[in-house]
């Protein structure tokens, strides 16, 4: 079995932790996990990000600096047999205690994971893969003993305090890459750090070979093209690039008729957007439709031809349309949870506490 090295993972997402946790608790190996449980004023990052933290490694950010290294260091001292091994909380005045300039108060809660997490991690995996779950780990602070457990919003909990809601929705962006050539690859390679989940079509073995790997990103083959499109779900985005312009055009009239991606890119010059969208109008597209495709991608962002400006210019445009249309902050907190248990009904006979 190869063992799990943190520090050799990409862009974590928010629930890449667990996993991560898993992985390390099969190879009998211990780890600590980190959550910002409370932040006031300006602060590196918001309730709910996390850090995990092996013997060897970690993934996950708290932002860096002074807090970042308080942080491990506190979860290096756990797993060194310093101190006890449960659930512990660091408040920290970021200017006061740190001399971090942004000013602002944190309170970080320290998570050991061994054998014993095994059920309820077990539970937070099986709830990620639940479509349109908004499951969230319920731990509490002031009961180090107490087992985690996963919990649903159904309104039979609101108002409950001294706990902290970990949401395990991946409520990143699902972002479909069609072409895998140097302009493709680029985009692969910055959206390995981005909170994206990339899917990259392409039919070619060799250039599907040269994708970076990582945990955001999934590369498959292209046998057809329709067939490719309409794994595209609603509200995603798509970005057209492959090194035929006429399987550009089938992909594009594809995406578009389906209605399902909100952001259609196409890559290539003025020209060719004006060539596409004359010929789709002749092929009955209505105009409404031909509103989601925006060609040439990338003019609002930095001017260049190398592949890397135009994967950078294109990723700011998909992200500027995922910030615009992004839902409300999903994110519990103890004043306005609306929650209930629901270990039993996805693990039956785990340990509760």
């Amino acid at each position: 079995m190869n063992s799990v090295n943190l520090s050799s993972m990409s862009a974590c997402g928010p629930v890449d932790w667990i996993g991560a946790a898993r992985r390390l608790i099969t190879e009998h190996r211990r780890a600590v996990l980190i959550m910002v449980t409370a932040n006031k004023g300006s602060t590196p990052r918001d309730s709910g990000t996390w850090m995990l933290v092996s013997d060897d490694g970690q993934s996950g950010t708290l932002g860096g600096g002074e807090l970042e290294r308080l942080a491990e260091e506190a979860a290096r001292a756990m797993l060194a047999g310093q101190g006890n091994w449960q659930r512990c909380s660091l408040h920290c005045a970021l200017g006061p205690d740190l001399r971090q300039c942004c000013g602002g108060h944190v309170t970080l809660m320290l998570e050991p994971l061994d054998l014993s997490a095994t059920d309820w991690l077990a539970q937070a995996a099986e709830s990620v893969r639940i479509a349109d779950n908004q499951h969230s780990v319920l731990f509490q602070p002031n009961e180090p003993a107490a087992t985690p457990r996963i919990i649903t919003n159904d309104g039979t909990m609101s108002g409950l305090t001294g706990v902290h809601f970990q949401p395990i929705t991946d409520t990143r962006m699902s972002l479909f890459l069609f072409g895998a050539g140097h302009v493709g690859q680029a985009v692969a390679a910055i959206s390995a750090q981005l909170p994206l989940r990339l899917t990259v079509f392409d039919g070619r073995a060799n250039q599907r070979a040269l994708i970076p790997n990582a945990d955001n990103i999934e590369v498959l083959g292209m046998d057809s093209a329709e067939q490719a499109a309409a794994r595209v779900p609603s509200g995603s985005a798509a970005l057209v690039m492959t090194h035929s312009h006429e399987l550009d055009y089938t992909l594009c009239h594809a995406l578009l008729t389906q209605n399902s991606a909100n952001f259609v890119g196409l890559i290539g010059s003025r020209s060719k957007a004006t060539r596409f969208r004359s010929r789709l109008r002749k092929d009955k597209v209505p105009e409404k439709f031909l509103a989601r495709l925006t060609s040439p991608i990338g003019s609002s962002g930095p001017k260049g031809k190398e592949p890397g400006v135009i994967a950078l210019a294109a990723l700011s445009e998909v992200l500027t349309l995922n910030m615009k249309s992004a839902e409300p902050d999903l994110t519990p907190s103890a004043q306005s949870a609306n929650i209930t248990y629901t270990a039993n009904r996805m693990h039956h006979g785990s340990r509760q506490s």
